[in-house]
Formats: structure tokens, sequence, C-alpha cells
């Protein structure tokens, strides 16, 4: 009878061990997904920088609880610890925001590099470059550059070798600050880092196809015209019609089309980025932490902050006023 009654007390064991196990409230799959809402900002950022720097706010906020949380808890105890919160936020400083987004937007430098491997030979950068030159060309363009192919060939070749010389000019004679500045915070020098013949030729070959697209809309050859394009295209062309009445609104809907194909070009090759910072975030995220957990605090930072907390209270008045009460209950006794 007695073996009976042992088996009857182990679940209700079980369930005070599973009620004392410490939950952290901050683990949740909803919370740990908004701890990393920042490096998922910096992912897409390239795509959407609004909603890339709006998603910082959440990991803020996690950070903060979570902070606060292992100030005031130590695991399933209450007991307030500064010193606890302060490598807490060294670590989530490390991880969430150093670590993590430096290697996202690694993964997204590499990316542009690796474009050379393709026919074109040159990086996915400069490849946007010209992009944003032929859509600021044809935005700019009278009307007799998209008479013919040649003609509008010729202006985006000629206006992008006076560009590159005019980067080149600016380059030598800028300030290395202005320099350093305009090379990883602007699109500026992205021109620079390949053979100029290479982007005259593939600046050559987007400006073809792109006067391609708009003879099948002159002509209606909607198959080949991109379908989102062509959808734009019909979209606008009764607001050109409202707009300029008996001009040559056709002509307006057409250059609108045009320039939303460079946009379209663009967004590729950024969606490229986006998926390829993605990709570090998904490989890198635990391994980042777990380097960081167990190589840099607990090797490197925990033991200083340990340091320095015993030095400041060995140091400090505290310290002599327990001194001083130990002596006196020390002579009372006696």
């Amino acid at each position: 009878m007695i073996k009976p009654l042992n088996l009857a007390n182990k679940p209700t064991e079980n369930k005070d061990k599973t009620k004392n196990k410490y939950h952290d409230p901050l683990n949740s799959k909803a919370m740990v997904m908004m701890s990393y809402s920042n490096e998922i900002g910096t992912a897409i950022a390239e795509i959407a920088p609004k909603l890339g720097a709006a998603l910082w706010a959440p990991t803020f906020m996690y950070l903060g609880a979570d902070i606060y949380d292992k100030y005031k808890n130590d695991k399933n105890k209450y007991n307030p610890s500064g010193e606890r919160a302060f490598k807490r936020a060294v670590f989530q400083g490390l991880t969430s925001i150093v670590a993590l987004p430096a290697a996202i937007i690694l993964g997204q430098y590499i990316i542009s590099p690796l474009s050379r491997l393709d026919k074109s030979g040159i990086s996915g950068n400069a490849k946007e470059a010209i992009y944003r030159h032929t859509r600021n060309v044809i935005d700019q363009a009278h009307g007799t550059a998209l008479e013919n192919s040649k003609s509008f060939t010729d202006i985006i070749t000629t206006t992008l070798k006076n560009k590159i010389k005019a980067r080149k000019d600016e380059k030598n004679t800028i300030n290395i600050f202005t320099k350093l500045y305009n090379k990883f915070f602007t699109h500026r020098y992205d021109l620079l880092s390949d053979d100029e013949s290479k982007l005259l030729k593939f600046a050559k070959i987007n400006a073809e196809k792109t006067f391609e697209i708009l003879e099948a809309i002159k002509h209606d050859h909607s198959e080949k015209v991109p379908k989102k394009i062509y959808n734009k295209y019909k979209a606008i062309l009764p607001k050109m019609k409202e707009m300029y009445k008996e001009g040559d609104y056709a002509y307006q809907a057409s250059r609108n089309a045009l320039k939303e194909y460079q946009t379209s070009l663009i967004f590729k090759n950024k969606l490229l980025k986006t998926l390829s910072g993605t990709t570090v975030l998904i490989l890198l995220a635990k391994p980042i932490n777990d380097f960081v957990d167990k190589q840099i605090m607990k090797k490197l930072i925990n033991p200083g902050i340990d340091q320095l907390t015993h030095a400041s209270v060995n140091n400090s008045r505290i310290k002599g006023i327990f001194n001083d009460m130990k002596e006196k209950n020390s002579k009372t006794n006696v």
C-alpha cells in the first residue's frame, strides 16, 4: 500500500516544481519577435526606409523592460541589483544594437560586389546608380529625346560620362571627412567603383530596353511590356488627358511609365540586398547572441564589472559603516 501512496504523491510534487519554476515574462514568442524588430528594420530599410526606422522603437521598448526586469528579479526571487541590470544592458547593447545590425549591413554590402559575376561585370550599387540616372534623364528629357532609340541612348550615355567625370573631380578635391561621409552614407560614388566602359555598356543596354518598352506602349503591344508597367500606364493615361487637354498627353503618360520601369529595376536591386540581410539575420542571430554571452560577457565584461563593483564597495563609506557596526557588536558580545 505504500508504493501506490508514493505514486500518488509524485504528480503533486511535479506540479509544485513546475509552479515554482521561473518563467521569464519577456521570453514569449511575441516578446522575442519584438526584440528582433530593429534587426528586421535594418534588413528591410533598403526597400522600406520609413518602416525600417519605425521598427527600432519596439526593440528599445523591449530592451527597457528586459533591463528593468533583470534589475528587479533574480530569476524567481525579488532581489534588485543595479550590477545585474548593467550587465544586461551591456549584453543587449552589444547584440541588438551593435553586432546584429552590423552583420546585416555587412551582408547587404557583400551582395553588391557579387553582382560583378554576371555578364555586366559591374556591382549592384553601380547598376542601381545607372537606373536612377536613366530615370532622372527621362524625367528631365524634352520631346525630341524620346523620338528614336539612338538619340535616347546617346543622351543617357553622354550625361552618364559627364556625371562620372564630375564625381571623380569632386572626390579628388573634397576633404577626407566629406569623402568618407559620401562613400558610406550616400550614393554619390557608386559609379566610381567599376570600369567606365562597362558602366557605359550597361547603361546603353538598359536604355535600349527602355526604349523598346516605349515603342511597345505606343503601338499598344502590351505583351512586350511588363504587366505592372502597362497597368500603370493605362491607369495614368486618363489623368494625363485631363491635365494636358490638347497637348501630347500620351507622351507624358509614356514618360511616367518609363520612370516607373526604372523604379521597378531599382526595387529589384534593393530586394536582393534585403534578402541578403534577412538571410544573415536568420543564420547568425543565435551564434552572435551565444558568442557575446559566452565569450565576451562571461570572459571579459562580467569579470570587469565584478571587479569594479567590489572595488567601489571596498572603498566606499558604506564599507566603513559596516566595519564599525561589526566592531561594536563584537565589543558588546565580549
